[in-house]
């Protein structure tokens, strides 16, 4: 089996080219309002940004796991897409009308929130549709090479093209990106989902999900520690802005972290479908390869150079692309179909349950130290969450576990 097989696969290619144009136009966003903001309204109000996105992503996972396992999850992404554009041109308008900056980026962020909400987990419960099992390494790997290489492009082009226009046509531009991602996922046709006799309200669809991940030592504990990790990591990247400014650089050089980082993200994704890592050996590799990214991300707070700082970028992007090919290919061979759209939204969840506040605690702990304080004590919580998942042998076996309500069967539709 190889990439350029699975790339082979016409609709998974459209799927994925869909996919890279849409982070495409979403980082172009992020990066954009995230300078704007923090150059505008200081640390706290960027960490106000990021507090509004998860505000509005959060209450809706759930939901939209649900409705990703009942509805076509091509026709789910194709939706939000299109709503995603509409919230976003409403934006322009509003800024043309000279409504307050600030007011109006946290609605945004906070509406757009909402919406990635239901197309995150129909992108990652669509593409194993799409594939043949024995494809999904190549197939991840392949998507995060073209989702890095959207995230790596996103910062450059959104930098860019504020420090020769403005903030309006940077979100004129992600506009036109989720219409052409609509546009190429309305080619492919909707997969069916078996679902079986699994039907029921909102706590009964949940309830089952859940059922099926106390199964799995290891999605249950990643899900249950990843709570901690990713809320220092998020105050880590309430920093970034800040260590940029600390050293006397401006936008560009925010744009040139970003790229660096998604650069070598792309590197690590192409890595991770060279060589898969052997299911026995997944669970090891990951946690070895999470701790390696915090360890690096306190060095982008240390003094030394700009050009020192992005190679500890580019090996964090490396180990991430690598670690992310792993637990999305782990997810998708482990994880029933019909439960896919549920149990990707479990995980964000459990990823993101604590996101809102992370980035105010972060912005208040900057501007009352320093970055590299700040840094110093969201790694040693970091180190210490990776630490158990390499202690225990059930956290680390990255396998389906068969049970007596979830017996092993096949998860993908040829």
């Amino acid at each position: 089996m190889s990439m350029q097989e699975a790339w082979g696969e016409k609709y998974l290619r459209r799927f994925l080219i869909a996919n890279g144009i849409n982070m495409w136009g979403n980082s172009i966003f992020f990066v954009s309002i995230a300078w704007v903001v923090s150059q505008s309204g200081g640390p706290t109000a960027y960490g106000y940004l990021l507090t509004a996105y998860f505000l509005g992503h959060l209450p809706l996972l759930l939901y939209a796991g649900m409705v990703v396992d009942k509805l076509p999850r091509r026709t789910v992404a194709l939706a939000a897409d299109l709503i995603e554009a509409g919230i976003v041109f409403g934006a322009v308008i509003c800024l043309l009308f000279s409504f307050s900056l600030i007011p109006t980026l946290l609605i945004l962020s906070f509406l757009v929130g909402g919406i990635s909400a239901f197309s995150m987990p129909a992108k990652n419960a669509l593409l194993p549709d799409l594939i043949d099992e024995n494809l999904l390494a190549e197939a991840n790997s392949i998507r995060g090479i073209i989702i890095t290489t959207a995230w790596m492009l996103g910062p450059l082009t959104g930098t860019f093209i504020l420090f020769y226009s403005s903030l309006k046509i940077c979100l004129l531009f992600d506009i036109l990106t989720f219409l052409f991602s609509a546009a190429i996922l309305s080619t492919i046709p909707e997969v069916p989902i078996d679902r079986g006799d699994s039907s029921g309200n909102l706590r009964e669809e949940i309830s089952e999900a859940f059922s099926f991940v106390k199964t799995q030592p290891w999605l249950f504990a990643g899900i249950l520690m990843f709570m901690f990790w990713h809320f220092w990591d998020s105050m880590i990247e309430v920093g970034v802005p800040f260590l940029i400014e600390s050293k006397g650089l401006g936008a560009r050089s925010y744009g040139i972290f970003g790229a660096v980082g998604a650069a070598g993200a792309m590197i690590g994704s192409a890595l991770g479908g060279i060589k898969p890592v052997p299911k026995e050996k997944r669970g090891l590799v990951f946690y070895i390869f999470i701790g390696g990214i915090a360890w690096s991300m306190l060095f982008w707070a240390m003094p030394i150079p700009f050009w020192a700082v992005l190679i500890f970028v580019l090996i964090e992007g490396i180990l991430g692309g690598s670690l992310m090919v792993i637990w999305r290919t782990a997810m998708a061979d482990s994880v029933d179909q019909h439960l896919r759209g549920r149990v990707n939204s479990l995980d964000a969840v459990g990823s993101m349950i604590f996101l809102p506040i992370a980035p105010l605690l972060g912005g208040w702990l900057i501007s009352i130290t320093n970055v590299l304080t700040t840094y110093s004590i969201a790694v040693s919580f970091m180190i210490l969450t990776t630490t158990i998942g390499l202690l225990v042998p059930s956290f680390r076996n990255f396998q389906r576990n068969p049970s007596e309500a979830f017996p092993l069967k096949s998860v993908n539709i040829d």
